[in-house]
Formats: structure tokens, C-alpha cells, sequence
């Protein structure tokens, strides 16, 4: 009897013991997943009650730390203040930084300005909306009516009115017309 006593002690004891041990394991574990997951995203930027910019894509993921994922293609529309679109971005994914407000277009990159009809192609490029302006340290192609110009590394106006290339690395060709491949 005093054996069946102590079997039975012991086995409480070791379930005890158990069950301490899984509650410790369970308050170490971290959740890393996404905060949230959006899709179908169409959202306008404005300014007093004017269009600034528009972001359409299909998927948006917001992380713990308030940054955001975009993985998949990413279109923005950038208006003057006539409500006029003065240039369209498109690229294959991008990421906001929440601390640097900045976004990281990647993969196949597309600026296109519509009233100069120029096209701008390249990798990457981070767009800093506060200081409207974007830039990239990655090779660039630049496109106009009539000519092509290559170059490594670009800043410009966030709609692309304004722009200069920090190394062109090709001579430009020009010719009497190319279409802008927008």
C-alpha cells in the first residue's frame, strides 16, 4: 500500500512538474506573422482635399513594427493640382519603412511622366514622400522621344519633372523619334 502511495505521489508530482514547464515554454514564444493582411488595395493620398497620389495594388502586409509589404506589383499615380495625372510608377513589389517613411519600389521598376513622355526603367528605387523626391543607386534607362540614356544611380522629383543621372555610363543615342514604352 505504501508503495502504491508513493507511485501515485510521484506521478503527481511529475505531472505538476510538466505542466509548469509547458506554461514557461508557452510565455517564451514570440509571434512574428503579420500584424495584418489586406488585398485588394486602392488608396488616395490627399492633401486639403486634393488628390496627390494614388496606390493600387493587390496585397498589403503590415508587420508588428508598422512597416508594410507590398509582394506584388505596385502602380502609383502622381497628380498636379489641376487633379491631372503627371506621372505613373509601377513596379513588381515594394516596401514601406515605417521609421524612414520611405518606400522601396523592386523588380522592374517603370516611371513613366506623361506630359514629356519620357519612361525611366530600372531595378529600384526608394521614394521619399515628405521630401517628394525619389532616387536609386541601381543602372537606369532613360527613355524620351528622342533618345536612350543609360546611366548608374538617379535622382529626381517624385513625378519625374525633374531629374539627374550620377554617372551615364553609355554615349546618348538620338534618332528622330522612339516610342516611350509606357
Amino acid at each position: 500500500m505504501r508503495d502504491l502511495r508513493n507511485l501515485f505521489l510521484l506521478l503527481v508530482l511529475s505531472i505538476v512538474s510538466l505542466a509548469c514547464r509547458e506554461e514557461k515554454t508557452a510565455k517564451n514564444l514570440i509571434y512574428v506573422g503579420p500584424k495584418s493582411e489586406l488585398t485588394d488595395i486602392d488608396m488616395v493620398y490627399s492633401d486639403s482635399a486634393r488628390t496627390v497620389v494614388r496606390m493600387v495594388t493587390p496585397s498589403q502586409i503590415t508587420l508588428y513594427s508598422e512597416d508594410r509589404v507590398y509582394p506584388k506589383e505596385v502602380k502609383l499615380w502622381f497628380y498636379d493640382k489641376m487633379g491631372n495625372v503627371t506621372s505613373q510608377i509601377r513596379g513588381d513589389s515594394a516596401h514601406f519603412f515605417k521609421q524612414k517613411n520611405s518606400y522601396k519600389l523592386m523588380g522592374n521598376v517603370q516611371i513613366f511622366n506623361v506630359q514629356q513622355e519620357e519612361t525611366l526603367k530600372t531595378d529600384e528605387f526608394t521614394w521619399l514622400p515628405e521630401e517628394k523626391r525619389v532616387f536609386t543607386e541601381k543602372p537606369v534607362q532613360i527613355r524620351t522621344k528622342k533618345e536612350i540614356i543609360y546611366g548608374v544611380g538617379m535622382d529626381a522629383a517624385q513625378d519625374f519633372t525633374h531629374y539627374s543621372l550620377r554617372h551615364v555610363t553609355n554615349s546618348v543615342l538620338t534618332v528622330e523619334s522612339l516610342p516611350t514604352d509606357y
